[in-house]
């Protein structure tokens, strides 16, 4: 392990998927940790009996599932999230707000590096939009994700004070993970009755997948799940942050209503597309926005310029990269950007 990494001080941030439950459960022991934090902003959200079973199967002496509501969460961890991802882009900081409470609270307990499962679904097809994919175009998207793969827990972590790592990031893995085609990492799932040692038919009851709808879908990271036979999550499906937290209820029709009204997001969004140059999409949206102002008095964003070489057409902010198709500021996405530009 690298030598920042202290296993008297070390957790795992734990959504009981595949990929942190591997970690929890296969690496645990070796990597000497102890707790898992586990954010719940829902009821329902998806994340919870899965956490728990990891947890227990890791035979951890902590878990701290923390609950929080969306509230706390907007009010306490949104500045945070904004201020240190320079991001107003709502994918982005659903996923990440979360993020920001589970290490917060680690690195209040005294926790000084946390790990994740970061890096998995990108190398090892774990997105569902990529399983469409023809193998050779899936082959292409698979190397541009490993290029410009990015999470939102590493600099938050160090913002806390905190290491924030994840195995499936380490070059070798990512060496490794190349080499496996589309048909090797994404395949049918398989029937309750195909599956192994009777766990998986139990968490697709959970998950209310019927047998033969499970058949005709797609999973990914299967060289992790053939790997990792016994990992309590091994047949789980994958959810996005959000929707296994369970802030993704940010994002449902309705739920900025109360903060913003009709008039109020017309009138601002015009003052803002004219003024500043941005175009806002919705009140969710404008909501991040007006928190990101604070935190970049005029739009002025160190090290990230507006108008330069290569800006977003939506907010004018400098894309991260040449081969960026998603505006890591804004959350606008244009798969066809780059071959637009090249046409030009």
């Amino acid at each position: 392990t690298d030598a920042r990494w202290n296993k008297q001080r070390s957790c795992i941030i734990l959504s009981g998927g595949l990929d942190s439950s591997i970690v929890a459960e296969a690496a645990g022991d070796a990597l000497g940790i102890k707790a898992a934090f586990t954010v719940v902003a829902t009821q329902d959200a998806s994340d919870i009996p899965f956490a728990r079973a990891s947890a227990a199967a890791a035979k951890l002496s902590q878990h701290i599932m923390i609950e929080v509501t969306l509230q706390e969460l907007l009010k306490d961890d949104l500045p945070t999230a904004i201020k240190v991802l320079k991001s107003f882009d709502p994918m982005t900081l659903r996923n990440d707000i979360a993020i920001t409470r589970a290490l917060r609270e680690a690195a209040a307990r005294g926790f000084t590096c946390a790990m994740t499962g970061d890096a998995a679904d990108e190398l090892l097809g774990g997105y569902s939009f990529t399983h469409s994919l023809s193998p050779h175009a899936w082959l292409h998207n698979r190397s541009r994700m490993a290029k410009l793969m990015k999470f939102g827990s590493t600099p938050i972590g160090q913002h806390l004070g905190m290491w924030v790592t994840s195995p499936y990031q380490d070059r070798a893995f990512v060496q490794a993970a190349l080499q496996f085609s589309k048909e090797e990492c994404v395949r049918p799932e398989p029937s309750q009755t195909q599956q192994l040692h009777g766990q998986p038919g139990q968490q697709q009851q959970q998950q209310g997948q019927p047998g033969r709808e499970a058949e005709q879908r797609l999973l990914g990271k299967w060289p992790l799940r053939l790997c990792f036979p016994d990992v309590s999550s091994c047949w789980r499906r994958k959810d996005p942050i959000e929707v296994g937290c369970g802030t993704t209820a940010l994002s449902q029709p309705g739920y900025f209503d109360s903060l913003i009204t009709d008039q109020e997001f017309e009138a601002e969004a015009a003052f803002v597309a004219s003024k500043h140059g941005v175009q806002l999409r919705d009140k969710e949206q404008l909501f991040y926005y007006r928190v990101f102002r604070e935190c970049f008095p005029n739009g002025n964003v160190p090290g990230k310029p507006r108008h330069g070489s290569d800006p977003c057409r939506r907010c004018g902010y400098q894309m991260s990269s040449r081969d960026q198709t998603f505006c890591a500021t804004c959350g606008h996405y244009d798969p066809h950007l780059r071959s637009k530009k090249k046409q030009a």
